[in-house]
This record gives structure tokens, C-alpha cells and sequence, in this order.
């Protein structure tokens, strides 16, 4: 349920409004999902002491697992009937899609069609997933809108593709799709230095430029690809988030650069 996009490939009023529907009602669900997993958890104990608990705790812990069995399986077999032959979706980082999700931004093709929606929801759930324990909560429709305001905005062709990516940073950041984070754990430490939307979105936009070059290499996984992206962007995250309060595109387009020719 979680992986499901709806993506067109043009831009009229009609499909533009019920792509931005249908990611509403996503969200709808996904939020429905989200405190039903932030409520099983609540009579788990936060220490190797269990905690004294109410029984109306435990109740509603319970409840909660149910709703959130209930919702994962829904989604599962709602798929599988519309979509017999339908196959796990590709990684979001992998070579061909940032590829692929790159080129449509650098020549303006995003604004037909929602595949940029898709790649940030994606690569921003993966993320959290790798960085924190818990429920994460992304909202797509934010995306979306962050998607439809860039439409204006990216009339210049000759601007670098660093400068492009940061007014895509700057847009994303501002719609806020990273509504609530589960615990940070070890390898996602850099959730607690700087708003996650800014973490997590500055990381997706850096796959993108990473894809320009070929980089990351084939053979570097993962999860390798986000400590070493957290490592890099850890100590820049203070200017970063600096450059996109004043909304400084020059500042975060250099940040990114920089970033970008460490690996």
C-alpha cells in the first residue's frame, strides 16, 4: 500500500486533478496506517524494563495491531486483484530510474508527468526506513504540490542542473512532505541534526546528481550509498538548512556541488 503511485504522463487540468485526488486518498490511508503503528507500540516497553501499563493501553495497542494487519493486507490483496501480474517495484535508487527521474528534470519533461512525485515518495520511505525504527510518515500529495509549483518556475534551460536541484530542494522542503519520523537509530543519527525534510530530501536530490556521473558505483548497495551521504552531509547541514530558509539557491546549488564531488 505504501509503494502505490499513480503516475500519468500528461499534464491537463482533468488528469492533473484526479492524480492529485488519488494521492490525497493514498495519504488518507497511509496516516490511517501510521497511528495504527504508532499505537501497537504503545504498551512495548522503552527499556529492557517492561513498563507498568493500563489495561485501556494494552486495549488500544491490540486494536491497533489489528487495524494495522488489516490495512497492510487490504492493500496487498486489492493490488494482487487489479493487478494480477503486478511485481515488486524497482529500488528508487536504482542506476535507470535516478537516470531516468534525472533527465526528466533537467529538461523540464516532470512537469507531464508525475514520475517526479513517485521518485521522491519512494526514495524518501526508503530512506526512513534505513534511518529510523518505527512508523514514518510521508505524504505524497505534498510532493505533488511541491511537483506543480516547480511548473512555473524552470523556464531557464541554461541553468545548471546543481541550481535546478536546488530549487527542487527548496520547493520540496517548503511543502514539507515528511510529516513524522520513528526513532532515529544508529545509521540515521542525522535525523536528530536538522529537520528531516531537510535531511531526507537533500539526500534523494543527491542520488539524482550522483546520476549524472554514474555514481554510486553498481557494486555500493544501498545502505552503504546513505551512511556514506550521511556522513558527507552531516556537517553541512546547518548551512544547508541556512541557505533554504533565506531561500539562497546559490548557496544550496554550492552546498550540493560540494557534496557531490567528495565521492
Amino acid at each position: 500500500m505504501n509503494n502505490q503511485i499513480t503516475v500519468v504522463k500528461t499534464n491537463t487540468p482533468l488528469t492533473t486533478h484526479v492524480a492529485c485526488m488519488a494521492a490525497g486518498m493514498r495519504d488518507g490511508l497511509r496516516t490511517a496506517r501510521f497511528y495504527a503503528r504508532d499505537l501497537s507500540r504503545a504498551d512495548a516497553p522503552a527499556s529492557p524494563v517492561p513498563r507498568q501499563v493500563t489495561m485501556l493501553s494494552r486495549a488500544v495497542a491490540a486494536v491497533a495491531r489489528g487495524v494495522d494487519t488489516g490495512l497492510s493486507r487490504g492493500g496487498d490483496l486489492s493490488v494482487k486483484i487489479v493487478r494480477p501480474q503486478w511485481r515488486a517495484l524497482p529500488s528508487p535508487f536504482e542506476q535507470a530510474v535516478r537516470r531516468d527521474v534525472f533527465q526528466s528534470i533537467q529538461q523540464q519533461y516532470f512537469a507531464f508527468t508525475t514520475e517526479f512525485t513517485a521518485y521522491f515518495f519512494r526514495a524518501g520511505g526508503l530512506i526512513l526506513e534505513r534511518w529510523a525504527t518505527g512508523p514514518s510518515l510521508i505524504l505524497e500529495h505534498r510532493i505533488e504540490a511541491a511537483r506543480r509549483a516547480l511548473q512555473g518556475q524552470m523556464a531557464d534551460k541554461d541553468t545548471p542542473t546543481d541550481g535546478k536541484m536546488a530549487l527542487v530542494l527548496l520547493h520540496l522542503v517548503q511543502a514539507a512532505p515528511v510529516a513524522r519520523t520513528g526513532t532515529p537509530n544508529a545509521q540515521g543519527q542525522i535525523l536528530r541534526d536538522a529537520d528531516a525534510n531537510v535531511t531526507v530530501m537533500a539526500t534523494a536530490c543527491l542520488a539524482l546528481l550522483l546520476a549524472e556521473q554514474g555514481r554510486p558505483l553498481a557494486d555500493l548497495d544501498e545502505g552503504a550509498f546513505l551512511e556514506i551521504s550521511g556522513a558527507l552531509l552531516k556537517p553541512r547541514l546547518a548551512a544547508l538548512t541556512q541557505a533554504l530558509e533565506t531561500q539562497d539557491l546559490d548557496a544550496t546549488a554550492r552546498i550540493l556541488r560540494g557534496v557531490v564531488a567528495l565521492y
